[in-house]
């Protein structure tokens, strides 16, 4: 059994480590870059990711720059509301991926840095994995696509910080927000996303307004669209299968635009869907659909505050089968789930 995994990013190397954990494969693993450079504000719950770290034999508790207390939502017109948190920290998540790859290296996996390929260079393997994210390069590009641009920096702050814990800005129109990350002592990560292209304003301005030193830049884009909008997931071929985990395939929670968490999950989903040598692609499906049950209903309420039908009367009732099931995951998220805060966001922007 011949495999390969384009793409060395979060899903790509946590693949690598678990598949080749558990299977004599052959596996190669190929990525454009030379090292792992994350491009995303590096946050996630403690409890969620120790469980997932755990699995190729890792504790996540090393890679912690910090934990948050309380999630402040600062709206446009300056009134505010405060979120309990419960485990949400930022972390070192390039250690993080170069630990995962390492795992994967011992396990055998033949890493090739600074090479990108196509499926035309793939064609003698048996099954190709497509972590690619959002560029999905090796299953085809999606006609509807809908991508977010973002702009991030990470800064030093050679006096206080402008806040000591997780801050949000929520955008008009529910648009994106910006956030302001604490990672280690004075530094933070500080950025935007917006489906509107306003993210370089509203980070610019915060930046003048706040000061800061940016030490790095990166400008990404980020899938807004669930595992179901994103088809094909796989594709079937005589000799060969092709696919799709992570970003790739939409494993992207609309609401926070955050791929760590459900691009790992997405891994754990495809281990599962297994049968001998190839992945069941139907069995796939389905664990993505039970997975990620909460992404359509929320993706549905966002797309209807960009249409002006947002109304929480008729949209709340729709919403709480899944928020009763949510409640449950609070220490997934790493924030209290209340709906009342819901409410007031998708209101008050």
């Amino acid at each position: 059994m011949k495999v390969a995994i384009v793409g060395m990013g979060v899903a790509g190397s946590y693949l690598a480590a678990r598949l080749s954990a558990k299977n004599s494969w052959e596996i190669h693993a190929f990525d454009g870059l030379s090292r792992p450079d994350s491009r995303c504000a590096w946050g996630g719950s403690k409890y969620e990711l120790s469980k997932l770290a755990s699995q190729v034999g890792l504790d996540y508790s090393k890679y912690i720059f910090f934990e948050g207390k309380n999630l402040k939502v600062i709206f446009e017109d300056a009134h505010e509301i405060d979120i309990p948190l419960v485990g949400l920290t930022t972390f070192d998540k390039n250690g993080f991926e170069e630990d995962l790859e390492q795992v994967a290296r011992k396990n055998g996996v033949a890493v090739h840095r600074g090479a990108s390929v196509t499926l035309k260079d793939l064609s003698g393997f048996d099954v190709v994995f497509d972590a690619t994210g959002v560029y999905r390069n090796v299953l085809p590009k999606l006609k509807n696509d809908m991508i977010f641009p973002n702009l991030e920096y990470r800064v030093e702050y050679g006096g206080s910080p402008p806040f000591r814990d997780f801050t949000v800005f929520p955008y008009h129109g529910l648009g994106g927000y910006g956030w302001f990350f604490p990672l280690r002592e004075g530094e933070a990560h500080v950025g935007g996303g917006d489906r509107f292209h306003r993210q370089k304003q509203y980070v610019e301005l915060f930046m003048r307004k706040y000061g800061g030193v940016p030490k790095k830049t990166i400008a990404r884009p980020v899938r807004m669209l669930p595992p179901s909008m994103c088809e094909p997931i796989a594709l079937e071929g005589n000799n060969h299968q092709v696919v799709g985990v992570g970003e790739s395939i939409g494993c992207v929670f609309p609401l926070l635009g955050e791929g760590i968490i459900p691009s790992l999950q997405s891994v754990d989903v495809l281990m599962d869907s297994f049968s001998g040598c190839k992945v069941d692609v139907e069995s796939y499906r389905r664990g993505l659909r039970k997975k990620f049950f909460y992404f359509e209903p929320i993706f549905r309420a966002i797309i209807a505050k960009w249409k002006g039908n947002w109304a929480a009367a008729k949209a709340v009732p729709g919403l709480i089968p899944s928020f009763i099931k949510v409640k449950a995951m609070e220490k997934r998220f790493g924030f209290q789930i209340r709906l009342t805060d819901l409410v007031e966001i998708f209101n008050s922007t």
